[in-house]
């Protein structure tokens, strides 16, 4: 079965918000409260589960049993939190002679934002050579671990704002890896088995008069991620995620899979 996992990836001198790694508030069952606040909610669920009162003097049988009954209820809608929501501010980085925006999916302090279902596994089953000019290549020991760009499976820009979209890997240790092992002759393959993201960044692409509308309402502009926060796994399966302006509704780039 395929493994995926993410680990937390913090550009140099903080290029965006989201790369500093914060609690984020997460809004579902009607609060909203950090990855601990929920947590705790699931922790106090289980603890009344394992409780088993003293069956009081003037308590029936039967009303004992309804009322240990009660304390059993499952806590599987705690332990699984669905249409889930993270909002976190966008911090714009814009390069004015290539003209693009850079954007890097938000990570949070107390845990795993996995944006598998987002992302396609493209790396090839079989490589004659490795590709080391467009992927950074560990010396075999005995695996190669290969690290490149992690490729978007679905991402929309709004071409009022954005033109286009491309992946993004800012240094040698991030972006989606994988192991190759040589086989006999020069062929290298693929560990099927490993599939490994450290971040998720990607270029959007727009020209200079529509980065300043998009600079005009960045305090406004948000990541926008829809999901189910799984408690026990400290972990928030990513759904969806989008770049909105939180004011006005607009939609900047939807990313879906």
């Amino acid at each position: 079965m395929q493994s995926v996992s993410v680990a937390i990836g913090v550009l140099i001198a903080c290029l965006a918000v989201n790369a500093c790694a914060e609690e984020l508030n997460i809004t579902a069952s009607g609060k909203s409260q950090t990855f601990n606040g929920f947590w705790e909610d699931y922790e106090r669920c289980k603890a009344r589960q394992e409780f088993t009162p003293v069956r009081g003097e003037y308590e029936t049988q039967e009303e004992y049993r309804r009322r240990v009954e009660q304390l059993r209820v499952g806590c599987d809608t705690l332990r699984r939190v669905e249409s889930a929501v993270i909002d976190v501010p966008v911090a714009l980085n814009y390069d004015a002679d290539a003209g693009r925006f850079l954007f890097e999916l938000p990570t949070d302090k107390g845990m795993r934002i996995q944006y598998g279902a987002l992302v396609r596994d493209d790396f090839p089953a079989v490589l004659n050579h490795l590709p080391r000019d467009r992927w950074h290549i560990d010396d075999p020991t005995p695996k190669a671990s290969a690290y490149k760009e992690c490729t978007l499976r679905d991402a929309k820009p709004n071409s009022q704002f954005i033109n286009k979209i491309e992946p993004c890997r800012t240094d040698s240790w991030r972006g989606c890896m994988t192991y190759y092992k040589q086989g006999e002759e020069v062929s290298w393959y693929r560990d099927k088995d490993t599939f490994f993201i450290s971040d998720v960044t990607f270029y959007a692409y727009a020209a200079i008069a529509q980065a300043r509308r998009v600079r005009d309402m960045e305090k406004d502009l948000i990541y926008r991620i829809e999901g189910v926060l799984v408690v026990p796994e400290q972990s928030f399966q990513a759904q969806r995620v989008e770049i909105i302006n939180r004011k006005t509704g607009e939609q900047l780039v939807s990313l879906s899979p």
